[in-house]
């Protein structure tokens, strides 16, 4: 079975709602769900916008993962909710070819 992260980062949640982290994490847990994968896990930075260049906790603990072989693939709402610099998406794309995760699929369309 492919065990997928899905992460759901939200730049800016003033109230603590998690209203766009929820409606994320749902849309991706269907995505998932069509692929016949299991969400192995759920990676959340709320209110943390990646723009301002301060640390994602959790997409740091992502990456840590996939470097560590536990996960197969990787599910986010949209590319642009992965990364915000085309810096960060090459990296990202190296780690993946490291680690051998080929699977990245996007709610919003499809992902090559």
């Amino acid at each position: 079975m492919v065990r997928a992260a899905i992460y759901a980062p939200i730049s800016s949640d003033r109230d603590g709602s998690q209203l766009g982290v929820g409606r994320q994490l749902e849309d991706c847990e269907r995505l998932v769900a069509r692929q016949g994968w299991r969400v192995e896990e759920r990676y959340v930075d709320d209110d943390v916008s990646a723009y301002s260049g301060k640390p994602r906790p959790a997409y740091r603990r992502m990456l840590a993962d996939l470097r560590g072989g536990f996960l197969d693939a990787v599910v986010v709402w949209d590319l642009d909710r992965l990364h915000r610099q085309p810096r960060e998406l090459e990296e990202f794309f190296d780690l993946c070819k490291a680690a051998g995760v080929s699977r990245l699929a996007s709610v919003s369309g499809d992902v090559d």
